[in-house]
Parts: structure tokens; sequence; C-alpha cells
């Protein structure tokens, strides 16, 4: 067993778990916000996916008998289109949902930071360190599963060997722009969360819909990138791209209400 890649695994889990629980607690105490917007943001990804993923499959078993006949780029084009606005679209308007109707503590700048790092933390967690869970356990105990599975079903040991062989030839690469990927993404979902906050105390719906197209561009263009460069050019895109949100973080703060901005305990940082 490669015990440097297990190591670089196991510190990747780490990472985004600890880095997402650690964003939420310091703005808990540089700025006083509630741990109820942090689960709320929390709850909110969970259930955009409650709807989006059962659809992406319906769309997919309705769409694949024709698509047989379809070359290579029709298929990208549309799964393309797909993907990159029913993101958006779930995404958001979940967000809008939990915060218009079910998080109404979360009305100012801060419970919007809070409510995206929930958002975005969850999110982490549940990709990138459940996917550094499967790495592990395909490392770890590989051999003995696709013995198990050789015995069962051939087809799918196949499929299996085919995973264990690539977690195998992982490369510190990958799993550190995994990591870096999630950063991106929570500064996004901090962003667009205090963008449909605006939405939601000002009752103008447009903001809303700006951070639909807004989250639909990110992840269109990590799509792009992705098909006609690699996975590092990808990283670099996604960290321009992110600066708008990180814009709209600094930008918003005067916009929302502000009903307390006292840090829990004073650090002397101004």
């Amino acid at each position: 067993m490669n015990t440097s890649l297990l190591f670089m695994l196991i510190v990747q889990l780490i990472a985004v778990v600890a880095g997402s629980l650690l964003l939420a607690l310091w703005i808990r105490r540089r700025f006083g916000a509630s741990w109820k917007s942090l689960g709320w943001g929390a709850l909110t990804f969970p259930l955009s996916q409650l709807i989006r993923i059962p659809l992406l499959l319906g769309m997919a078993a309705l769409v694949n008998p024709y698509a047989k006949s379809w070359g290579e780029d029709r298929v990208f084009w549309v799964n393309f289109v797909v993907l990159a606005l029913t993101s958006g679209l779930f995404e958001e308007g979940a967000r809008y949902i939990i915060l218009r109707w079910a998080a109404k503590g979360a009305r100012d700048w801060k419970e919007g930071l809070m409510f995206g790092a929930g958002h975005g933390g969850i999110e982490a967690i549940l990709l990138v360190g459940g996917a550094a869970i499967t790495n592990i356990v395909l490392l770890t105990t590989g051999d003995s599963i696709l013995a198990q599975t050789q015995q069962v079903d051939p087809a799918q040991a196949a499929a299996i060997a085919t995973q264990i062989e690539a977690v195998r030839t992982l490369t510190w690469l990958p799993i550190a722009l995994g990591v870096w990927e999630r950063v991106t993404a929570i500064t996004l979902h901090i962003g667009l969360s205090l963008l449909v906050l605006l939405g939601v105390v000002r009752r103008d719906f447009r903001l809303v819909l700006g951070a639909m197209a807004a989250h639909a561009i990110f992840n269109a263009a990590a799509l792009l990138t992705l098909r006609y460069t690699n996975v590092t050019t990808v990283e670099i895109v996604l960290t321009v791209v992110a600066l708008l949100p990180l814009y709209l973080i600094w930008r918003l703060r005067p916009l929302l209400p502000t009903t307390q901005n006292t840090p829990l305990i004073d650090d002397g940082v101004a």
C-alpha cells in the first residue's frame, strides 16, 4: 500500500472538514453570526439536490436512447447546457426559498456570510470529503473488495479494478487541487448567498436571477475549460472567476442591514 498517498488523502479529508468548520468558527467569533444561519445554509445544498438529481436522472433516462446516435460534441453540449443551468437554478432557487421563508433570522451581512459558509462547507464535506473517504477505502481494502466482487459479478469487478487503479495512480497535484477548488466554490457560495439575501431584503427577484446566472457561468467556465485544457487550468480559471463573488462579499456589506456587527471576542482587528 502507498503510505504517502494514504497520508495525502487523509490530509485532504482533514483539510475540507476542518477548513469548513474553522471558517464558520471564525465568522462566528469575528462578526457574531448565528449558528442557525450556518445550519440553514448547510441544509440548503442537500435540499437543492433532492430535486435536481432525480430530474437529471430522469432526463438522462429519456435522452439516452436517442443519444446513442449523437456525436461526442453534441453529447457534451447537451450535458453542458443542462448541468450549468440546473446548478444555478436549483442551488440559488433553494437558497432563495430558505432565506425568504425559513431562515428569517438571516437578514444582515454577517448572517449572509454564515449562511454561505454553511452551504459551501457542507458541499465541500460531502463532495471532496466523501470522495477522499471512498479513495481511502479503495486504497486500503481494494484488493479484498475486488476479490469478493469477482466471485459475484466479473463485469462489475472490471469496473472496480479500473477505479482502484485510478486511485493508486493519484498524485499530490489533483489532491491539492481538489481542496483549492472548494476554496473557490465556498467563495462563490458566500458571495451569491449575500446577493440572494439582498434580493430577499429588497424583494427584488432580479438579484436572485443574477445569482442564478452567475452560478451557471461559474460552472460553465469549469466545464468548458476542462473540455479543452486540463484540471490545473480549470482551477486557474475558477480562481479568476471567483474574484466576482469575492467582490460581492465586500461590495454588499454596506447595502445589507446591520443589526449587530460586534465580534464575540475582541481580537484587536479593526
